[in-house]
């Protein structure tokens, strides 16, 4: 069996710091979070660090790391602890290696262990992180020496670490390729699914949509090559943070792409309702409704679109960040005169930029008409809904005016009937037409005269109604008719 000297696990671990618009209270949360996996001694310290915003900021100061021993039941541990501010995010490493068995405390140096031994480390860096997982991302490192190095003994022992169960790794599923690093070899693994529920969850973690594993495997022929690659952690953890923070945006882009979809499915909704009220299918007071519905999920639908162009500038900027700190590890690589075009870290550019940015720049851009036939909509609803209300509006109007031209000439003429010579004289009242009618309707004589005025008020009131309201149809059709030659003429 292949074992491996000095056998150390290192996990880099990343989280929200103080993330677009995040208030101070959301911030503090997640100072207070991030704090939970460090001992309580160090708190008042990276409290005081963590008020400096700059790109890089040790946050415990000169001290820079925090060392730690421990043991299992075969082995003893030493590790440590090295916890930073990156901008608008935290970082962690925590760096955990096996020192010697229990039983060989003299072989400390030079003693190799099964790859079962990762089973311990793992464990130990998982305790010390409290039950506090990424809230953007992390990435394992494993890595190790290997007395009888060459490239087929190298991979013959990481694949026996893809079967250490604990280690969660697939040779044949999650094994994307190996490229040299100083005289040994780095191997890549790395599985990323999507899974967005067709019912989303009001807040997003972004373990619930995004399964990212990402593990490096380092092997390394002698302790000097491991050494210099001890070199390379601080730039392994800020390379590592841009490719989370690209992944953690991704995710958050689909997430998007699922809200906006819903919503789009609104919009068609929306619009069924408009042609049925067009249709006269609708009443007016529920298309009022569509009205409110419509702009509310505008204003949603126009928020999550900006989001989601955030996000593909969130990842633009930090696959430029990559792809920067990787030139700088290749110029380290030559400053110790080795070689590497570290194949397995640059694919993950070409995915990005054809992957990820490409499928967020074809979601916004058909999406984006969303928000075109929300505004075309909205504008279509206002002005029918205008229509309808002015044209109510217009027929109440007339109908006031009818009826008050026929009151006041109603009025009016009952005022005058009064003074009419005999009108009082049930015997004079009978003489006109009016009276004569009534009379012979059999209308006792007493009310024969008010009833003679009632008569001729309400027929004078209704015929200048009559007259008003043929008067305003008049006036309607031709203001219509001039309008129509206006247009004509534009």
């Amino acid at each position: 069996m292949n074992e491996l000297i000095y056998p150390t696990l290192d996990l880099f671990i990343y989280d929200r710091r103080d993330g677009l618009g995040e208030n101070d209270t959301e911030i503090v949360k997640n100072q207070k979070y991030f704090l939970r996996r460090l001992p309580e001694r160090d708190h008042k310290l990276l409290k005081q660090q963590d008020s400096e915003k700059s790109e890089y900021v040790e946050l415990l100061g000169n001290r820079g790391r925090e060392t730690f021993d421990s043991s299992t039941t075969h082995y003893s541990l030493k590790g440590w602890v090295y916890p930073v501010g990156l901008g608008d995010s935290y970082g962690l490493l925590i760096d955990c290696s096996v020192e010697h068995s229990l039983v060989n405390v003299e072989k400390a140096k030079n003693e190799a262990f099964p790859v079962s031994c990762f089973t311990d480390l793992k464990a130990e860096i998982e305790e010390r992180l409290a039950n506090t997982p990424s809230t953007i991302g992390q990435v394992w490192m494993l890595s190790g020496q290997l007395s009888n190095f060459n490239p087929d003994n190298a991979e013959i022992i990481v694949k026996e670490c893809s079967q250490v169960s604990a280690l969660n790794l697939n040779w044949d599923l999650d094994y994307r390729g190996k490229t040299p690093f100083l005289t040994g070899i780095l191997f890549e693994f790395w599985r990323y699914y999507l899974h967005i529920p067709s019912e989303l969850p009001e807040s997003l973690n972004i373990h619930d949509i995004q399964d990212n594993h990402y593990v490096i495997v380092a092997i390394y022929p002698d302790t000097s090559t491991a050494q210099k690659a001890s070199e390379f952690n601080f730039d392994w953890l800020r390379l590592f943070a841009y490719r989370s923070k690209i992944l953690y945006s991704y995710g958050q882009s689909q997430y998007l792409r699922k809200k906006l979809h819903d919503n789009f499915i609104n919009i068609e909704k929306y619009q069924n309702n408009f042609n049925q009220a067009r249709s006269g299918k609708l009443k007016l007071q529920e298309l009022r409704q569509t009205l409110v519905d419509a702009q509310d999920t505008l204003w949603n639908y126009s928020l999550d679109l900006n989001y989601l162009l955030a996000q593909k500038r969130t990842i633009e900027v930090n696959l430029l960040n990559y792809e920067r700190r990787l030139e700088r590890i290749n110029q380290k690589l030559t400053n110790f005169k080795e070689s590497s075009n570290l194949k397995c870290l640059n694919d993950f550019i070409e995915d990005v930029n054809h992957r990820y940015l490409e499928q967020i720049k074809n979601d916004y851009e058909s999406l984006n008409i969303g928000l075109e036939l929300l505004n075309n909509l909205i504008n279509s609803i206002r002005g029918l809904t205008e229509i309808e209300s002015s044209e109510r509006d217009r027929n109440f109007q007339s109908t006031i005016a009818i009826v008050g031209v026929g009151l006041a000439a109603s009025s009016l003429v009952a005022s005058i009937t009064g003074q009419f010579p005999g009108a009082a004289d049930a015997k004079q009242a009978a003489k006109y037409p009016v009276g004569s009618l009534i009379s012979h309707m059999r209308v006792p004589e007493p009310w024969l005269p008010p009833a003679v005025s009632v008569t001729i008020s309400l027929g004078v009131g209704i015929l200048a109604a009559l007259v008003t309201w043929l008067g305003i149809r008049a006036f309607e059709c031709f203001r219509g008719s001039s309008v129509k030659r206006d247009k004509m003429k534009a």
